[in-house]
């Protein structure tokens, strides 16, 4: 099976690349391939095209009624104050709970304390 790529949106730190580069994941930053103004539906097409699961705080990439054809994402829902630190913590915390292969083909919503996912297949 090939292994996961991630696409971090633009409302992530940029820090966050680095935190998943340094775990060995594959990470492609918008910002850094003239997207970081990009609107959601561009996002998702280039994450499609190019097999990515988007990496993101934007709550609108969970919406699969708005974009059916979905590349698969992890979503961000912890508290608006936190820093860029607190979030690399919990997102390395995530990442080492879990077996990449279990975030294939899901939407996953990672909280303080848990993470739930929702497959995309039938």
């Amino acid at each position: 099976m090939p292994e996961l790529r991630f696409l971090l949106d633009a409302d992530m730190p940029r820090s966050s690349a680095e935190v998943m580069r340094s775990m060995g994941l594959e990470v492609e930053d918008v910002r850094d391939i003239g997207m970081g103004s990009a609107k959601d539906k561009e996002i998702i097409e280039y994450a499609l095209k190019n097999n990515r699961v988007i990496v993101t705080k934007d709550t609108d990439f969970g919406e699969v009624l708005r974009y059916p054809k979905h590349p698969g994402a992890i979503i961000f829902r912890l508290p608006y104050a936190f820093t860029s630190m607190e979030l690399n913590k919990r997102l390395k915390e995530f990442f080492e709970s879990i077996r990449v292969e279990e975030i294939k083909d899901t939407i996953t919503i990672v909280e303080l304390s848990r993470y739930r996912k929702r497959s995309l297949k039938d």
